[in-house]
C-alpha cells in the first residue's frame, strides 16, 4: 500500500513536436537529463536535453484524437486532407522501414486549429467547440458549464 501511494503519474509521451519536426520517442532517461527520439524529417536519430523537449514540446494528437477534439468524424477531417481543403500533416512510418506504404497523420496542437478555422470558415459550426474552449482541451485545462433556461450548456469558468 504504501509503495503504491509513492508512484507519481508521469506525463507519458510516445510523439512530440519539437521545433515544428514530429519525433518519436525512443529512450528516456529522466536520470540522465536526455531523450533520444527519431526525427521522422531528417530520418535520423537525435538526443536532447529531457529538460528542454519537457519545456518545448508540443503534444502530437494521432486523426482519432484530433476528431474527437474537434467533435468531427475522423473520415471527414481524411476528406478535408485528401481534398486539399487543410494542408498535409506530418506522416510517421515504421522506423525499421522508412519507404513502407504504412504511414499514419499526426498533427500539432498548431493543425488543430487551422483545422478548426477552416470548419469556422466553411459554415460548419454546429456542435465545434469555441477557440477558448479548444485551447483548453489541448491544454487539459478544466472548464466548467452552466445549463441556461433553454437548455444550452455555456461555459463559465475556466482554470489556467
Amino acid at each position: 500500500m504504501v509503495r503504491e501511494n509513492r508512484h507519481r503519474l508521469r506525463k507519458k509521451f510516445v510523439y512530440f513536436f519539437l521545433n515544428g519536426k514530429v519525433h518519436k520517442v525512443l529512450k528516456l532517461s529522466r536520470a540522465k537529463d536526455e531523450v533520444i527520439a527519431w526525427s521522422y524529417l531528417d530520418k535520423k536519430r537525435m538526443m536532447y536535453s529531457y529538460s528542454q523537449v519537457d519545456k518545448n514540446m508540443e503534444k502530437a494528437y494521432t486523426i482519432l484524437e484530433a476528431s474527437k477534439i474537434l467533435g468531427r468524424h475522423r473520415v471527414t477531417i481524411e476528406e478535408y486532407i485528401l481534398q486539399g481543403k487543410i494542408k498535409q500533416p506530418q506522416k510517421v512510418y515504421p522506423i525499421s522501414n522508412p519507404d513502407s506504404t504504412w504511414s499514419k497523420y499526426m498533427f500539432s496542437e498548431s493543425d488543430i486549429l487551422d483545422i478548426h478555422q477552416f470548419i469556422i470558415d466553411a459554415g460548419h459550426i454546429r456542435d465545434l467547440p469555441s477557440k477558448l474552449e479548444l485551447q483548453a482541451l489541448l491544454k487539459h485545462n478544466l472548464i466548467m458549464y452552466t445549463k441556461t433556461e433553454d437548455g444550452k450548456f455555456v461555459p463559465v469558468w475556466k482554470a489556467e
